[in-house]
């Protein structure tokens, strides 16, 4: 059985010996697949060249994301203000400086604790491939006057998993206490080796407890790993969002 995943649908099927194109368009009309949505096997991000020769095998897991390119657009109006910024210096001097006065904040905007509600435990044995359960990672409380935050995810020991795991894989999403997603592009991240950081942004929160949310996932151990693998160091953060 291969599992398929875009958004909020979800179907495991007999799929095995299929490319990854051909799933793309048995999926196409049921799933309302945007031909722009990347697909990621068991991890790892394809190109879209690489999906009519990609197979797929029993017990892989293919989701499909329309990943965001704000920040592809925000790195280019970054390097045209260096463009524009490099001719003006070219031919002006600097003659003035301004002291700019900084108010620390009273309070913090937000506050993250640890969750882990029902605990995610698994065993890892050689060559096993398994799953990881849905739960709640992390609870995230924002105050009254909490500007647009970021919440920053990091799988923060990449060193230790690679030397017992060939995939591990995490579909992780920023939601409320009715599991409705409160981060701007509304979509699963996925939290892996290839892609150790995902990144959520919310516009101006009320005061309110959220979730970063464990939608589940899974990975497959080498044949050394045995019963003493590493287990996941899973990191996050909340910053004011960058104007």
């Amino acid at each position: 059985m291969v599992k398929v995943i875009y958004g909020e649908h979800s179907r495991q099927a007999e799929l095995a010996g299929k490319t990854v194109a051909e799933v793309r368009e048995m999926f196409e009309a049921e799933f309302d697949l945007s031909d722009r949505a990347q697909a990621n096997l068991n991890g790892q991000w394809l190109k879209k060249r690489l999906e009519a020769e990609t197979v797929l095998y029993d017990d892989d897991e293919l989701y499909f994301e329309e990943r965001s390119r704000r920040g592809l657009v925000l790195l280019g109006a970054f390097l045209l203000t260096l463009a524009i910024t490099g001719g003006l210096f070219a031919y002006t001097q600097l003659i003035e400086t301004v002291t700019i006065g900084v108010t620390a904040a009273g309070t913090d905007f937000a506050n993250v604790t640890a969750n882990n509600t029902p605990s995610v435990d698994y065993t890892v044995l050689g060559r096993h491939r398994g799953t990881i359960d849905p739960n709640q990672l992390f609870d995230i409380s924002t105050a009254p006057d909490s500007p647009d935050i970021e919440v920053q995810v990091y799988l923060s020991n990449i060193d230790e998993l690679q030397q017992d795991y060939s995939f591990w894989m995490m579909r992780l999403r920023f939601v409320d206490s009715s599991n409705v997603s409160k981060d701007m592009d509304g979509v699963t991240q996925v939290l892996s080796l290839d892609n150790p950081v995902v990144t959520f942004t919310c516009e101006q929160p009320p005061p309110y407890v959220y979730y970063v949310s464990n939608n589940g996932g899974s990975y497959r151990a080498f044949p050394s790993a045995w019963v003493n693998g590493a287990s996941p160091l899973i990191y996050c953060r909340v910053v004011q969002r960058a104007p």
